[in-house]
């Protein structure tokens, strides 16, 4: 293969050296970082006064809209719904689902706008039950962002009366459901009819992650309760893990791709995130760790990772089953951490480094003639990244320095090559490169900088 490197070019690969080390380490931090976020705890009140109360409620007649675009079959979990193993606690949420577009128009004396109240007959239940019926709602239906953290119950005889309260009034929710309608269609729009499934996840995962930021300083909802919900995310592009975590569900299900919320820890620290399937796969994906590049570009370190890989730095909490099964003599926790259903993730065909990435077996001839020719497709493309995933010819730091640090300095190569053939559109800045290592996956992500950004 015709090699077509200049000196110019080796002064500018020494020259750039330390600025690539110092990146390296940069990027690497910053991916470990990042202040994960907690999804609310819900707070209990016992009610008091008449089961019966002169509640003025009104039934919003705006509905969060449910069809897709493209032909796809939307998608809805119900894994908290099945998890339910009481008739009891399933009629309750059953009756949440019908109640939750009748709201108070007028706030009640301590500032909350009630839904219907809800009755059931023949059973107390714990406030641990009704924690997990209200969770397993939430789970199934990231769609309903105006449920506030609180319920409130009393016993009538051997009866429970529950109620549950929106953050807005029903006039207001109106107006900010016909926000959320307009904008999620908007987002849907931006997928391609016919789209795989790992393309599709890939478009509503860029497009969430463009036009949404991670709100710092938030601790709880009464820091503003949109950023814990699909509202904030979607809507107004500012939200916490929780509201990353709700808004993929809900956009992904709407193209017909299975989505579940995850509870857990990242770094020791509450945290949420989703499991995908596809193909008949599922994948951890976390949106919110992947909106943590140090110069605000998108990531896909987390994207459709196994459990072992996000177990790395991730604690998924305990099946709700594992929980429930205890002595029913003894008393559960009601601010215990669970999760409904944690699938079995351990397949790496949907990952991002291997579903995009450029293997790297051997460096000799015929890799460097390949790996220009897929450097040249993605800057026709005008791609930011070149993700590589290597061998186990070598070890993996005898791959970055044939590469980037000894001669013939392979990848410099290969990507002068690719550029020499470029339009002034598509050309490369040489020495503006940055790297992302991830030894323990074998991987490396380039970040590409054109000469007319």
């Amino acid at each position: 293969m015709k090699k077509i490197v200049s000196n110019t070019l080796y002064v500018l690969f020494f020259g750039f050296a330390l600025t690539l080390v110092i990146a390296c380490v940069l990027l690497v931090i910053n991916v470990s970082q990042g202040e994960g976020q907690s999804y609310h705890d819900i707070e209990a009140l016992h009610l008091s006064g008449s089961a019966e109360d002169e509640i003025k409620y009104r039934q919003i007649r705006t509905m969060v809209q449910t069809q897709t675009t493209g032909g796809f079959l939307p998608m809805q979990s119900d894994y908290g719904y099945q998890a339910l193993k009481s008739e009891k606690k399933q009629f309750l949420y059953q009756h949440l689902k019908e109640s939750i577009y009748s709201i108070s128009d007028e706030a009640d004396e301590n500032g909350h706008y009630r839904i219907s109240r809800i009755k059931v007959r023949g059973q107390r239940l714990s406030e641990f039950d009704l924690r997990e019926v209200i969770n397993a709602f939430i789970n199934d239906n990231p769609e309903y962002f105006w449920i506030e953290n609180l319920f409130g119950y009393a016993y009538s005889d051997e009866s429970t009366i529950v109620e549950f309260y929106s953050v807005l009034s029903a006039a207001d929710c109106e107006k900010y459901i016909r926000r959320f309608n307009a904008r999620i269609e908007e987002i849907l729009a931006s997928v391609q009819d016919g789209q795989n499934e790992y393309r599709r996840e890939k478009q509503i995962h860029d497009t969430l992650l463009n036009a949404c930021t991670y709100k710092t300083g938030v601790t709880s909802a009464a820091d503003g309760w949109q950023y814990f919900t699909a509202y904030g995310a979607i809507v107004e592009g500012q939200a916490v893990c929780e509201g990353y975590a709700k808004a993929t569900q809900l956009l992904l299900s709407r193209t017909g791709i299975p989505c579940l919320i995850i509870r857990g820890d990242a770094e020791g620290v509450a945290h949420m995130w989703n499991t995908v399937e596809l193909g008949g796969e599922w994948y951890h994906l976390d949106p919110t760790w992947d909106d943590n590049d140090a110069e605000g570009n998108i990531s896909y370190e987390y994207f459709n990772l196994t459990a072992d890989a996000i177990s790395r730095n991730h604690t998924i909490c305990d099946n709700i089953a594992n929980i429930a099964d205890t002595d029913p003599s003894e008393d559960i926790d009601p601010l215990v951490r669970y999760n409904f259903y944690v699938p079995l993730c351990n397949q790496t065909a949907m990952n991002y480094y291997y579903a995009e990435g450029i293997l790297i077996s051997q460096c000799d001839t015929l890799t460097e003639e390949m790996l220009t020719k897929a450097i040249a497709e993605r800057m026709s493309e005008q791609e930011i990244y070149i993700p590589l995933r290597f061998g186990t010819y070598m070890p993996y730091n005898d791959y970055i320095s044939k590469l980037f640090h000894e001669s013939p300095y392979m990848f410099y190569v290969c990507l002068e090559n690719a550029n020499a053939a470029m339009d002034a559109q598509h050309k490369i800045d040489l020495g503006s490169l940055s790297l992302l290592k991830n030894e323990s996956d074998l991987t490396l992500r380039i970040r590409l900088r054109y000469t007319q950004d």
